[in-house]
């Protein structure tokens, strides 16, 4: 196949999505960041064949209906118009933004699945295919990751943030509007966090969580209540849109810059996978899409200096009234299993199943194994019967094995852990314990 290279500059970061798209509709280009600063395009010579432009329509400028539109936006960014799927659907939302999110399943209990950060709704593809034969599945994209974009430059006095508590709310509003009725939550990494965070919150709209290598910790600026007033004078930017120019230009030289090149983004990703087959190219192509939208600079800045939620994750277990299962990945570089001993030691009726070899992602690394232990899991919440495996009990999965794990301490550095859990318990008590 015949691939013609050329270069094209890159329009300012708040340039709206509609310029975005009026700039290049006729060139149908695929942009790749490249060492120069400006974007490598690569374009099909015209013996390729190309895939179809999306049709545009027209937006409405009322409030959305309650049951979304399956039809994609008019203005949806170039980069992202080649990853619309048959059952792509979208929802209209604050901020002027459209979510994109996946729906599949026509009984049963409903589930929504909530992705990490960096990716989309199609990390759980397999996983949803699985899950609808019994379940009614929804996998959303997060505001400012996968194809959920402001449609226009969001204006200065919407105080857009992309932080927990944005998309909390986000997550919040999908229940309650799209979904309309209480859910099971499953989250993978800091999908896990937002789920603690609304099941916490909002304990009406959760009837359980199921964390997927939850990460317990988000972001370093504290909470506006919570900060202490030396750094709310030494940086009395929390993260709201517009980004400050100086803000925007270290984060670009100093992260961005090297973190949207394919060949280190592909290493970051193969890094937390103990499959490195499953990091394919097709995922890292899309999650190199979305760094390609006009507004991704300014949403990675804003992330970068979000606040924290108000209450840690360990007080948002504390505050949770639904029942919990943890699945995690054992070979997991970044969440090690002794977050998730932590974890079982705060909710000990939780039910901790481990899966191994498996990394961060254990469902789109692992997602037969995954879909058992959920669909099982979910069934047992269902039925009030017990899980089939006891505590101990393991089981394969060709090459993986799924363990029901009791979360004690395995090595010196775990016990270490209990240890230094149980002194602070001692001395300071559960509140400080937890922390």
């Amino acid at each position: 196949m015949k691939i013609l290279v050329d270069k094209c500059s890159v329009g300012k970061p708040f340039a709206t999505a509609r310029q975005h798209i009026n700039r290049h509709a006729k060139r149908r280009c695929y942009e790749v960041p490249s060492s120069s600063g400006c974007h490598e395009t690569i374009r099909p010579s015209s013996s390729v064949r190309c895939k179809p432009e999306i049709a545009n329509v027209t937006v409405s400028q009322q409030q959305p209906p309650s049951i979304p539109g399956h039809r994609a936006p008019a203005r949806i960014a170039d980069c992202l118009k080649p990853y619309i799927t048959a059952d792509s659907r979208w929802w209209q939302w604050k901020y002027d933004s459209k979510i994109h999110y996946k729906q599949q399943g026509s009984s049963g209990p409903c589930i929504l699945l909530v992705h990490g950060f960096g990716v989309g709704a199609y990390h759980f593809d397999e996983l949803i295919q699985k899950l609808s034969a019994t379940c009614q599945v929804w996998a959303v994209d997060l505001l400012g990751q996968g194809m959920s974009w402001p449609e226009t430059e969001p204006p200065e006095d919407a105080r857009l943030c992309f932080s927990i508590e944005t998309w909390t709310h986000q997550l919040t509003d999908f229940v309650e509007q799209v979904i309309q009725q209480p859910v099971y939550l499953a989250g993978n990494s800091l999908g896990g966090l937002l789920s603690a965070h609304l099941a916490a919150t909002q304990p009406n709209l959760c009837r359980g969580v199921i964390f997927l290598n939850a990460t317990p910790f988000w972001s370093f600026m504290p909470h506006p209540e919570t900060a202490p007033r030396l750094v709310t004078a030494v940086l009395p930017w929390n993260g709201t849109l517009p980004v400050p120019r100086l803000a925007r230009f270290l984060v670009k030289n100093l992260w961005w810059s090297l973190l949207s090149r394919r060949r280190v983004l592909q290493s970051l990703v193969r890094n937390v996978y103990a499959d490195k087959s499953a990091a394919d190219d097709a995922l890292v192509d899309q999650i190199l899409a979305s760094t390609q939208h006009p507004l991704a600079l300014d949403a990675f800045v804003s992330i970068l200096f979000a606040p924290q939620a108000r209450l840690s994750f360990d007080g948002m277990l504390a505050a949770m009234q639904c029942p919990v299962c943890m699945i995690y990945g054992r070979e997991d570089p970044w969440v090690v299993p002794l977050w998730g001993q932590r974890l079982k030691r705060l909710l000990a009726d939780a039910v901790y199943l481990e899966v191994s070899p498996a990394g961060h992602c254990p469902h789109h690394e692992a997602p037969t194994a995954v879909h058992e232990a959920m669909s099982k899991w979910v069934q047992s919440m269902e039925s009030g019967k017990p899980l089939p495996w006891a505590v101990g009990e393991q089981w394969k999965h060709q090459h993986l094995t799924v363990t029901h794990v009791d979360g004690g301490a395995r090595n010196v550095f775990e016990k270490a852990d209990v240890l230094w859990y149980a002194i602070r318990k001692r001395f300071f008590g559960n509140s400080r314990a937890q922390k």
